[in-house]
């Protein structure tokens, strides 16, 4: 018998059973039932390669007290049925290791990564000969276009986040990068149509948004568990996106771009020097650029790279077979031993848990009944998301989690909304007198982001941090550095600390984009992250908006506000009552 660092038995002799005529086999529904007994997710179980399906696993003594919360050590040692047919799983991805299967699925879902933050600055690249060629109002229309692509992506980050638990991680997985591919090629398309180039803006957002939430949830689910730190490495692929970007523009925009000072050619006369489409054709170029690398991607996923279903989503939906044909199918890829695991072993657990199946009626329905039920099995597809709130220990942990997605966009929108403005009103240049330079200054400033994320990988991993007092010290220093934005009175001040607030805020965003589909189980994990990730997006579109006011007033109050966001999430992360290190993810 195993113990874990505190010393606990990892698996508790004594048992406690529940037994339900009523309940079906369907695992979301033993779970369900499970929590009604007091059980909770978070479970500290043995190690895969010792787990016994056949042994009770009884709800051992929480852990209480201050230190067990600062620690992270609270929650139940009783894997739930659906927690101990997903520790079976764990069991086999452990043995097959880290192999080429799980090699694939990293990079491929890195490239999702690459491709969220590769296309949210390209919108910010093109912005400018945008505006110029389209003669949009800078007071009133300037901010359109990016209001629609952050509409776009929050509600992509919330209905992928529901598809992806609702239909499977296959199709979500490749929809999302499709739908970019299309609209974001697409956005080059209009002519003297700003209304047009937001529209596919937003509807390139769409797709983009369920990239993360999809890609982290995949990522994990097919991991081995000593592996889980790069999950949080993941995040290096966003700088790079950004870095890739803005390495085009750099080549693209200011070469075919027009002269700034021309106006556009929809308030001219004929013959009168003016923006055009024709001299104008740098930003199309970065974007069909871009566009031929988010095809390639879809390719690769699609059509090079035989994805499989997960199998935790497909055993949470009762297809156990299924699930272990897949485990087979990674193993004849990666080459390696085939799995053991077998339907028996997830019969006995049932069996154990005495759940029962209701017959299934074949009386035909009437119209009015065929309609209601119609209804209700849509509804029922939500049923999922009551595992978010199942027991006070994982609504006060999800909880927290939209907390500290709120706190980290509403600053980095604010920041990076308001700061040169601040700058310019107290006359400190940016450094950006050509449209060279300010190209230049992006790959100076958002290249370090990589430093950033690596620190994430290595933290987590140490016992004395972890992934909670990662998310907390890592929230500290981002909120700091944006602080000293205050005291910046110089150019290299300004490049500086840009590059240091991206290095913190790559560093914040990496350990929680890996922490928060470890808090999950399977079956509720894609909501869970679509769900942060919207709550996120939707505070980082109201944070300029209330923050206009320190602009208007020319106070660097505005600042402090953006710190303030990020220090409220780093004093809540303090509360997360779940350290995610040292267990197992179901």
């Amino acid at each position: 018998m195993r113990s874990d660092s505190n010393g606990h038995n990892s698996v508790a002799t004594s048992a406690t059973r529940y037994r339900s005529k009523e309940e079906t086999l369907d695992p979301e529904l033993a779970d369900e039932k499970a929590a009604r007994q007091g059980f909770a997710h978070y479970g500290l179980i043995p190690p895969p390669d010792s787990y016994n399906p056949h042994h009770d696993h009884a709800d051992a003594s929480h852990h209480k007290g201050a230190g067990a919360w600062l620690r992270g050590d609270l929650g139940s040692e009783l894997a739930t049925p659906f927690e101990r047919k997903a520790a079976l799983i764990n069991r086999e991805l452990d043995k097959m290791g880290f192999g080429r299967y799980q090699m694939a699925i990293w990079f491929l879902c890195g490239f999702g990564y690459f491709l969220d933050l590769m296309w949210a600055q390209a919108v910010g690249l093109v912005a400018t000969p945008i505006y110029q060629e389209m003669n949009v109002d800078l007071t009133h229309d300037s901010g359109l276009i990016f209001t629609a692509m952050s509409a776009g992506l929050t509600a992509g980050a919330f209905f992928f986040g529901l598809l992806v638990d609702i239909i499977g991680r296959k199709w979500a997985f490749n929809l999302t990068c499709l739908i970019t591919c299309v609209f974001g090629t697409l956005i080059a398309a209009p002519v003297y149509n700003y209304n047009a180039i937001c529209a596919m803006a937003a509807l390139t957002g769409f797709g983009l948004g369920g990239q993360i939430p999809i890609d982290a949830t995949i990522t994990l689910e097919f991991l081995p568990q000593n592996k889980r730190y790069l999950l949080a490495l993941l995040s290096l692929w966003q700088p790079i996106g950004v870095v890739v970007a803005s390495a085009i523009a750099y080549g693209f925009v200011p070469k075919y771009r027009c002269d700034t000072s021309l106006p556009s050619c929809m308030i001219t006369a004929a013959g009168v020097p003016c923006c055009s489409k024709g001299n104008n054709m740098g930003w199309r170029y970065l974007l069909i650029t871009l566009g031929g690398i988010t095809l390639s991607v879809f390719v690769l996923r699609f059509f090079v790279f035989n994805f499989r279903e997960s199998p935790k989503y497909l055993m949470g939906k009762g297809k156990e077979q299924e699930a272990i044909d897949v485990l087979h199918s990674i193993a004849r890829f990666n080459r390696a031993q085939p799995p053991t695991l077998t339907v028996e072993d997830f019969a006995a657990i049932d069996q154990k848990t005495s759940l029962t199946s209701d017959p299934i009626s074949t009386t035909p329905l009437k119209t009015t009944q065929h309609t209601k039920a119609v209804l209700k099995d849509g509804l029922g597809k939500l049923r999922h998301l009551k595992g978010l709130f199942r027991t006070p220990l994982m609504a006060f942990t999800t909880v927290i989690i939209w907390i500290a997605y709120m706190g980290d966009f509403w600053s980095f929108n604010i920041a990076g909304a308001y700061l040169p403005i601040i700058l310019n009103n107290r006359n400190v240049s940016s450094g950006q007198t050509t449209v060279y330079d300010t190209y230049k200054q992006y790959l100076i400033i958002y290249s370090p982001g990589v430093i950033g994320c690596v620190l994430a990988m290595l933290a987590i991993q140490l016992p004395i941090l972890g992934r909670k007092w990662s998310l907390v010290i890592s929230a500290a220093l981002q909120g700091l550095s944006m602080a000293m934005y205050t005291q910046v009175r110089s150019t290299a001040g300004y490049v500086g600390l840009n590059a240091l607030e991206y290095i913190m805020q790559s560093f914040f965003n990496a350990v929680l984009y890996a922490t928060t589909p470890e808090m999950f189980p399977a079956y509720v994990r894609g909501s869970a992250c679509g769900l942060a990730s919207t709550l996120g997006r939707l505070s980082g579109i109201v944070a300029p908006f209330a923050a206009q006011k320190y602009i208007a007033n020319e106070s660097a109050g505005v600042l402090w506000l953006a710190t303030g966001g990020i220090w409220l999430a780093m004093v809540v992360l303090v509360f997360l009552p779940i350290e995610t290190r040292n267990r197992q993810a179901f």
